[in-house]
């Protein structure tokens, strides 16, 4: 019997499903990208063998690969400048898969594409001499600002149903600014006061540090 001229299974169309899913259901199981494509889940496991920890891991190389970490690797623009382009990649990235976000964040990571993304960060915030015990939370931060905004890209138009009546002052900012353009300044006006945040800590740490420096010369 001569073989079918498509393939009825692979990698990719495996990762496909796992994201039709996500987007119709918000998550997804082998039992049900099984029966998704129809097939026996077992086979799944001929293609995936770490099943969903690896199918995760997977969607996650897919959504982030087009995100250029090496423009970022560049001492020449200022930390501002790669700290805003970090943000602005890695939220155009997840910002095409909103759906996929619960599932992105909902497992340890430990795949190299994405410890490369809050690796290329981890790198940017040394340069800006932000205090090695403060990274995380600026990471955090930054997260809640990427995801945040991503999410907020796939929110339908208009995102408030308001009157005239029942609320004035909403209707009116509402009628007023398009949704892309509601989004995009949202992700800059986050951007600035995340940077401005940023550059604060980084002069409070400054100063506390030429206290201790001074302090200690007084002894």
């Amino acid at each position: 019997m001569a073989r079918p001229r498509t393939q009825l299974l692979s990698r990719e169309i495996i990762l496909d499903a796992a994201l039709e899913l996500i987007r119709t259901q918000h998550d997804f199981t082998i039992v049900g990208i099984g029966k998704h494509l129809g097939v026996n889940p077992s086979s799944l496991y001929h293609h995936i063998s770490g099943g969903k920890d690896e199918i995760i891991n997977a969607l996650r190389e897919r959504i982030y690969k087009n995100i250029d970490l090496r423009s970022l690797q560049t001492r020449s623009p200022s930390w501002q400048s790669k700290l805003a382009a970090w943000v602005r990649a890695y939220r155009e990235a997840v910002a095409q898969n909103p759906a996929a976000i619960p599932i992105l964040i909902g497992q340890s990571v430990d795949d190299a594409p994405t410890l490369a993304i809050y690796e290329a960060l981890a790198s940017i915030l040394s340069e800006a001499a932000i205090p090695e015990d403060q990274h995380l939370g600026v990471i955090s931060m930054l997260d809640s600002l990427v995801f945040g905004s991503a999410i907020d890209a796939g929110s339908p138009e208009p995102l408030w149903d308001t009157t005239a009546e029942g609320q004035p002052n909403l209707h009116r900012a509402v009628a007023m600014t398009r949704t892309p353009d509601r989004v995009t300044s949202g992700l800059e006006m986050g951007i600035q006061a995340a940077v401005s945040y940023i550059e604060r800590l980084v002069e409070e740490s400054s100063t506390a540090t030429t206290d201790f420096e001074a302090a200690d010369r007084g002894r």
